[in-house]
């Protein structure tokens, strides 16, 4: 188990070297900043093209030239970002110690450099920023969850993360329509994003043939239905099996022995979740002949049923936090929350402390994403770090 406690590591880390406790690899501060900061530059731009790969794939249409050099301009400023978060940690921690505190301690080791590095989501634009702390705040509350899982107060289950995801989706969907309503859109990552409520009204109707004049979409109900689950689901396979050839690409047959049936699940959970929600907006509108957003709640509940093909506690979650998002958005408009509040960024720069902190500091919990964003970000310098740090540990007991 790795779990570092406060007393442990101020007893027995404190009076450690820069080169023993933050780069294993090197006496000197100077080269392990280079050396760190050369192995993020190839370590984030590879990460970012799978990022930017698996995006476009969600978007579900192609893209123009204009559009192609936008993405590329965006992984760029994106990879820089990386590279910063990165290679600042241990820069910064070799600055603090020699210049400040003279020795480490529990907080100023990890999720004090960490937290300050942050400011790096200043390279991202905007709009992306909002997605990128979004996803940093979904992985604190699976931070939290695990740990108080592994405390014995809470006890997970796929049964009931089914369940927080059908109650979550059935809030969100119901959410996203209304949002579809706001001048000022709320940038949001998720599957796919539900139509706008339809204004005509129709005659009702049974049955699944044909069209109502109240659904919001063209074309026939069946073939709006069926057109989304086909795509979600080339979406979540192609996913999967992007994350499974790309590390294997130097050994061809050995990446294609490696697919199997299981590789499907997250297609059939996507395409699942898309087909069902589509199906119950669609009945629900033909039997009362008009829309509402209201009818994302039962839908966005049952088409959560879906999530059951391929469990995830970061995905269960997912929900919640975009909810959360849409909220904090409506603040800002509303003015409950000042502008001139970089509260994006503050936010950003606390997650990605707290979550950095767990995976040196508490790996048993850290969420699994945190362990590969960092091992993929450093090209593997992180896991020297983590591995000199547990040998010290297994020595000290």
């Amino acid at each position: 188990m790795v779990e570092a406690s406060k007393l442990w590591f101020e007893r027995t880390c404190s009076e450690c070297e820069c080169n023993d406790l933050i780069h294993p690899w090197t006496y000197t501060c100077s080269d392990a900043t280079k050396s760190m900061l050369l192995s993020c530059i190839r370590g984030s731009y590879k990460f970012y093209a799978i990022v930017y790969l698996i995006q476009i794939l969600m978007r579900g249409k192609k893209l123009g030239k204009k559009e192609m050099l936008e993405q590329f301009k965006l992984y760029l400023k994106s990879g820089i970002f990386g590279l910063t978060v990165g290679s600042s940690f241990v820069t910064l921690n070799c600055i603090f110690r020699n210049l400040l505190f003279t020795k480490f301690t529990y907080y100023g080791a990890v999720l004090l450099p960490c937290t300050v590095s942050g400011l790096a989501i200043y390279f991202e634009p905007a709009h992306r920023r909002i997605l990128v702390v979004n996803l940093f705040v979904n992985l604190v509350f699976e931070y939290w969850v695990r740990t108080l899982e592994m405390k014995g107060w809470l006890r997970r289950s796929p049964g009931r993360e089914t369940l927080i995801f059908m109650l979550g989706s059935a809030i969100f969907f119901y959410l996203m329509r209304k949002e579809r309503e706001n001048q000022k859109r709320t940038p949001i990552f998720w599957f796919f994003s539900p139509p706008k409520v339809s204004k005509e009204i129709g005659e009702p109707m049974t049955g699944i043939d044909g069209r109502s004049s109240a659904c919001p979409h063209k074309g026939t109900c069946m073939n709006y239905i069926l057109k989304g689950t086909a795509q979600l689901f080339g979406v979540g396979c192609a996913m999967t099996m992007l994350r499974t050839i790309i590390p294997k690409l130097l050994t061809p047959a050995k990446a294609i022995r490696s697919l199997s049936l299981s590789h499907l699940k997250l297609g059939l959970f996507f395409g699942g979740y898309i087909g069902i929600y589509r199906l119950i907006v669609c009945l629900l509108c033909r039997t009362n002949g008009r829309d509402s957003a209201l009818y994302a709640i039962p839908a966005g509940f049952l088409a959560g049923t879906a999530f059951r093909a391929a469990p995830s506690t970061p995905i269960a979650l997912a929900p919640l936090t975009s909810t959360l998002q849409i909220f904090g958005s409506w603040a800002y408009q509303k003015g409950m929350i000042p502008e001139s509040l970089p509260l994006v960024e503050l936010l950003y720069c606390v997650c990605q402390g707290l979550l950095f902190h767990a995976r040196v500091m508490h790996e048993d919990v850290c969420p699994r994403y945190i362990i590969n964003l960092m091992h993929t970000v450093t090209s593997a310098k992180a896991d020297e770090i983590q591995s000199a740090f547990i040998q010290k540990m297994l020595r000290s007991l």
